[in-house]
C-alpha cells in the first residue's frame, strides 16, 4: 500500500513538475511598422517622425512600408458600379496624393506638383522633399 501511495505522488509531482507553460499572446497586440528607421536597422529604433537613431547616431530615413498598411485599414479603392472598368475617370488623383489632393513628396524649391516618392522635380531638378502634411488628413 506504501509502494502504491508513492507511485501515485510520484506521477502526480511528475506530472506537475514537466507542465510547460506557454507565453501568453494578446490578439490585439501588433507589430508596429515604424514612419522612419536606422539603414542600420538597429535593434529598437525607428520613430513616426523623422530624427536620429539613438543606436548609432545615423539619421532615419523614411520606411516606405509604412504606408502599406493604409491598404489593410481602408480596403482596395472602390470604382463606383455605374462605371464600366474598362473606362475608368484617369483624372483621379495619384497615389501620390491623399484624399485631399495633397502630396507625399514635395519641391523644397516652392515648384508646383509633387509625386509618391523622394525622385527629382520636374520643374527645376531638386529632390523632392517628404510633406508631412500629406499625413494630416
Amino acid at each position: 500500500m506504501k509502494a502504491l501511495k508513492l507511485l501515485v505522488l510520484l506521477i502526480f509531482v511528475t506530472t506537475i513538475s514537466c507542465k510547460e507553460e506557454k507565453p501568453k499572446t494578446n490578439i490585439n497586440d501588433k507589430v508596429a511598422v515604424k514612419h522612419y528607421i536606422c539603414l542600420n536597422k538597429c535593434e529598437n529604433s525607428g520613430s513616426d517622425v523623422q530624427g536620429v537613431c539613438p543606436t548609432c547616431n545615423t539619421p532615419y530615413t523614411h520606411n516606405d512600408a509604412f504606408h502599406n498598411d493604409d491598404f489593410l485599414k481602408n480596403g482596395p479603392l472602390t470604382v463606383p458600379s455605374n462605371i464600366p472598368t474598362n473606362t475608368v475617370n484617369t483624372t483621379a488623383p495619384s497615389p501620390a496624393q491623399n484624399a485631399s489632393g495633397v502630396y507625399h513628396y514635395t519641391c523644397a524649391n516652392g515648384c508646383p506638383g509633387g509625386a509618391g516618392s523622394a525622385s527629382n522635380c520636374k520643374s527645376c531638378g531638386s529632390t523632392l522633399e517628404h510633406n508631412q502634411a500629406y499625413h494630416n488628413i
